[in-house]
């Protein structure tokens, strides 16, 4: 095993084309990774075959959530100590093999047995893919990095969606959509376990030496390797006595409600509402990951070249608030269907208005505490991320059911407002520092 990951790591920093070869197959990483995980599009026929409400899946979002969770607290800090890519092949192995393992499913206890397993080896990997971007990209082009990772779980819900809406006319079983995806997966995989590396130790607080020039004159010393975490709950102590990460994680978060809803219950959304059949609700889903997966890029790309990220973000969330104020009065309504494409296209591209340059704002912030914390705070961001998905995702169901899906989308409204708030005022307390960080960016290169 030691020399297996011996031969996977790089002693000296990746350049040019090998380092956006790296890079892009850190996103396909990401992509398989959610890809493996997406059941919204087999919603409308895997619940009735289960036997299974709303609300029930809701409470099993919740359990497998917090299991995950658990997972990550543990998965983040060994990539941070052990290394990103011996963590991500593992888990992405064994999650692959048990893709197939879901036809084997007769009811709700082996749905839960095998699900919750699959949550638990997916946890681990919660914050090694994002370190890994963080790893192979500079700052001054760290939000179209995070932009290209965003396209792993967007990219991943497209691919579902799409694949759903495409495939269920001809096959009409959930079935069928999980044999697809695991041969899929394994044609996925193959280039992640063949040729994705990772850096040893040394050369990830080596490339961020240069970069906190800055503060090393101002006498603070960036971290040897010697100084890793030596254990989670080390990891973690060392992250969350700062403020910064609780300032830019749980704002952002709760700003997910909208995410969340579209993500896990899209599908239904569409039927219910406005009375598409799976696979057109499907095909509609598509469209809102579509205009997702081709703004993170474009976003990505204007933060770097402007090198400002708050203001983007808050500009997205105004956005998406005032496309919510518009849409939610024509719930259940007969809009026309081009209509439909365009409102779901925009809402996608303007939440990776939102979330791209909130995650170079938090890499970067994580960096300016410890560059030997990348994937512990990515973690703590999975962490917090799963536990509010865990409280939202059966309140979603119990909100819909009662009121309609209107009244979370309400709420999804205010807490996108919320965000825009919050970022509004950290944006005025990280000013004095943003601006010499992206010099210290800029003279590294």
């Amino acid at each position: 095993m030691a020399n297996f990951a011996q031969s996977r790591t790089l002693s000296e920093y990746p350049r040019g084309a090998y380092r956006w070869t790296l890079l892009l197959l850190t996103v396909l990483a990401a992509v398989l990774a959610g890809y493996e995980f997406q059941l919204a599009p087999i919603l409308p026929l895997l619940l009735p075959f289960l036997h299974m409400s709303h609300i029930q899946y809701g409470y099993y979002i919740t359990f497998t959530v917090l299991v995950s969770a658990v997972s990550a607290f543990i998965g983040g800090p060994l990539a941070d100590r052990y290394g990103r890519v011996m963590i991500l092949d593992a888990c992405l192995a064994v999650i692959t093999v048990m893709v197939f393992c879901n036809v084997l499913i007769v009811g709700i206890k082996s749905f839960l047995v095998i699900r919750t397993s699959m949550a638990i080896v997916g946890g681990l990997m919660a914050g090694a893919g994002a370190a890994l971007v963080r790893d192979m990209s500079p700052r001054l082009t760290r939000a179209l990095a995070f932009g290209l990772l965003t396209i792993g779980p967007v990219g991943s819900n497209y691919l579902a969606n799409f694949i759903a809406g495409l495939t269920l006319p001809h096959y009409h079983t959930w079935q069928s959509q999980m044999w697809i995806m695991g041969f899929l997966a394994i044609l996925m995989y193959t280039p992640i376990f063949l040729w994705l590396k990772d850096l040893s130790p040394e050369v990830r607080l080596k490339i961020y030496q240069t970069e906190l020039a800055a503060l090393e004159r101002e006498g603070r010393r960036s971290p040897s390797a010697s100084e890793l975490p030596s254990s989670a709950r080390q990891a973690f102590a060392m992250l969350l006595v700062h403020f910064e990460p609780w300032l830019m994680v749980v704002p952002f978060t709760i700003s997910l409600s909208l995410y969340i809803a579209i993500q896990v219950f899209g599908p239904l959304i569409f039927t219910e509402l406005f009375h598409y059949t799976p696979a057109a609700a499907a095909q509609m889903n598509s469209y809102f990951w579509l205009g997702n997966m081709g703004a993170v890029v474009a976003i990505g790309v204007i933060s770097d070249r402007l090198q400002v990220r708050r203001p983007i973000s808050i500009f997205g969330a105004i956005g998406v608030a005032l496309l919510l104020a518009w849409w939610i009065p024509r719930f259940g309504e007969a809009l026309p269907y081009h209509l439909m494409i365009f409102v779901a296209t925009l809402l996608g591209c303007l939440l990776a208005t939102v979330a791209v340059p909130w995650a170079a704002q938090y890499s970067e912030s994580l960096e300016d505490l410890s560059p030997a914390l990348q994937a512990t705070g990515w973690a703590f961001y999975g962490l917090i991320t799963r536990g509010w998905v865990a409280i939202s995702a059966p309140l979603m169901v119990a909100v819909a059911a009662r009121y309609g899906w209107a009244r979370w989308m309400q709420w999804s409204l205010v807490a996108m407002l919320l965000y825009a708030i919050a970022m509004i005022l950290a944006n005025r307390r990280a000013a004095a520092s943003l601006a010499p960080a992206a010099i210290s960016g800029a003279r590294s290169l």
